[in-house]
């Protein structure tokens, strides 16, 4: 396996990862040679790539079947949960699992694979009226987060479902501020994050106008409200003392799992760390001159102390790498 065509597409809360061999993605269009980048995208949606669970420590590997279902019309990445019968230790079972717009007659489902089956399979999704439409999404990180995977729309909320159920439930909130300073050709994947830290899903956003505005905020314990827990306002200037442009302003990359007031930037090859509650630059580093394709997002990892002993479960059967 050529681990140069392999991106990271989600983690689960445990320490387990979600790759994706970009190198196999269907059609004649080479994207691994040329645009590494632009592979992984295509990848995280797309049903026919060949998929690992990985344990990042033990170096196991658990190679998922390609599912032989019909096409879809609307897709979300591809995310990773897991479960385990025990309040503390190693997962007992695990899924991979999207949300899908079936093309064949409109359906809503999962689709999903089960470790307990070893089969891929696609119940449908119970959605109540009240929820929005979906469209194509912009690539972000599927959050792991309580019993639940967490997709954000960056321009309307966060989606949710309960991968195991067998009537898996659509969850949806409304994000916390409305989009005055949006323009819908940005990336707005690039200023809205969705994220995991201190036990409390969270999410942030940089405006892109003067003034340059953060807000954090984290979502209260029934799932249906967020609660601002940061405003501070950005002074970005370029070395001349100049504005910055769109395609100079830094981007959010990651929440710190541990400290909900460390956030990472990104921009262009340099990683900054800021401190919210000092309101201050507390690092920063460049990549290593070998990478050479940069992606917006980092996927934070939280690794257990039993992670190094724990085993990919699978009832009866076989790994296959």
């Amino acid at each position: 396996m050529d681990l140069a065509a392999v991106s990271i597409q989600a983690a689960s809360c445990d320490g387990l990862l979600l790759l994706d061999f970009a190198g196999t993605l269907r059609g004649d269009r080479d994207y691994g040679d040329s645009l590494p980048a632009v592979a992984a995208f295509a990848a995280a949606y797309e049903p026919g790539v060949r998929r690992f669970v990985c344990n990042p420590l033990s170096g196991e590997l658990f190679r998922l079947p390609l599912p032989n279902m019909d096409a879809e019309k609307i897709t979300m990445p591809f995310g990773l949960l897991t479960q385990s019968d025990a309040s503390h230790g190693p997962p007992d079972r695990f899924v991979v699992a999207q949300l899908c717009l079936r093309e064949r007659d409109g359906q809503r489902v999962v689709r999903r694979f089960l470790s307990e089956t070893g089969e891929w399979d696609e119940p449908p999704l119970f959605v109540p009226a009240e929820a929005p439409g979906w469209r194509a999404m912009p690539l972000h990180e599927v959050v792991a987060f309580g019993d639940r995977l967490w997709w954000l729309e960056p321009y309307f909320g966060v989606f949710s479902v309960d991968p195991f159920s067998d009537r898996p439930e659509h969850g949806f909130v409304a994000l916390p501020r409305p989009l005055p300073n949006f323009d819908m050709e940005v990336q707005p994947e690039l200023y809205r994050l969705l994220g995991v830290s201190e036990g409390k899903l969270r999410y942030v956003e940089l405006t892109i106008k003067e003034p340059f505005m953060l807000y954090s905020f984290s979502l209260d314990d029934e799932g249906s409200s967020w609660k601002l827990t940061h405003e501070m306002r950005m002074h970005l200037v370029l070395p001349d003392k100049s504005t910055p442009r769109l395609d100079q302003l830094p981007w959010i990359s990651a929440i710190d799992p541990f400290n909900a007031n460390i956030l990472y930037f990104q921009h262009g090859e340099i990683i900054s760390a800021l401190d919210l509650a000092e309101g201050e630059r507390i690092g920063r580093s460049a990549f290593p001159r070998d990478i050479k394709s940069l992606y917006h997002g980092f996927v934070p990892l939280v690794l257990p102390p039993w992670l190094p002993s724990a085993g990919i479960y699978m009832c009866s059967f076989d790994m296959h790498v």
